[in-house]
C-alpha cells in the first residue's frame, strides 16, 4: 500500500512539472541573470476633457447656417482618435467615399439624415492616401436616421450621407488604427483636446 501510494505521488508530481511552464529566455539584447526592466503605467498622451450637454449646445450654435461645419473636440495625434461636432444644414455629399484605415461612429444628435451604406465604389479614385472617393456604388443600401440613433461604419466600408431639405447634427468618433495621418512632409498630424469653436467645413 505504502508503495502504491508512494508511486501515485510520484506520478502527481512528474505531471505538475510537465504541466509547469518553462522558464523563459531573456529577450534578445538582455544578459541572462539581469533583472527585467520595471514596467510602470502608462502615461496620458493627451489631457482628458469632459464637454457638458450645456457645452455642446453652445457648440453646435456656432456651427449653424447652410451648408456643412464642423469643429473639432479632439485631433488625431497623440491618440489614435478623432473627434468631431458637425452640423448640416440642407447639405448632400458630393461623392460616396471609402477609408482604407479609419473606423467612425455616428451618433446622431438632433435632426435627420439619409446615410448610404456598404456595397462597392463605381470607379473609384484615391484622393489622399488610403481615402478613396467615387460618384456612385453598386449594392449600397440607404438607411434613415435621426436623434438618438448610432452607426459604426468600419473601415473599407463605401458611406456617403445626405440632409438635403433637413437639418442634422452628430457627433464622429474615428479611430485610426495605424495612427494619425501623416502631413506633407512625412510629419505627424499634430493633435490635441481641442478647442476654440469655429466652421472649419468637411468633405
Amino acid at each position: 500500500m505504502i508503495r502504491i501510494c508512494a508511486g501515485l505521488f510520484l506520478v502527481a508530481i512528474a505531471f505538475v512539472a510537465a504541466g509547469a511552464p518553462a522558464a523563459e529566455p531573456p529577450p534578445a539584447g538582455r544578459p541572462a541573470g539581469e533583472p527585467a526592466p520595471v514596467r510602470r503605467p502608462a502615461v496620458a498622451p493627451a489631457p482628458y476633457f469632459v464637454k457638458s450637454g450645456a457645452n455642446l449646445a453652445e457648440l453646435t450654435k456656432t456651427l449653424e447656417g447652410k451648408g456643412a461645419h464642423s469643429a473639432d473636440l479632439l485631433k488625431p495625434g497623440p491618440t489614435a482618435l478623432e473627434i468631431v461636432v458637425r452640423h448640416e444644414d440642407d447639405f448632400e455629399q458630393t461623392a460616396l467615399e471609402l477609408h482604407d484605415g479609419k473606423d467612425h461612429v455616428f451618433f446622431v444628435t438632433d435632426g435627420q439624415a439619409t446615410l448610404t451604406l456598404g456595397g462597392e465604389l463605381v470607379a473609384p479614385r484615391e484622393v489622399s492616401p488610403g481615402e478613396w472617393k467615387a460618384a456612385k456604388s453598386t449594392g449600397s443600401r440607404a438607411v434613415d436616421v435621426g436623434k438618438g440613433d448610432l452607426v459604426f461604419i468600419p473601415h473599407g466600408t463605401v458611406h456617403g450621407r445626405s440632409a438635403k431639405g433637413r437639418k442634422f447634427t452628430m457627433v464622429i468618433v474615428s479611430f485610426l488604427p495605424g495612427g494619425a495621418p501623416a502631413l506633407a512632409g512625412g510629419a505627424p498630424a499634430p493633435g490635441g483636446s481641442a478647442p476654440a469653436p469655429g466652421k472649419n467645413a468637411k468633405p
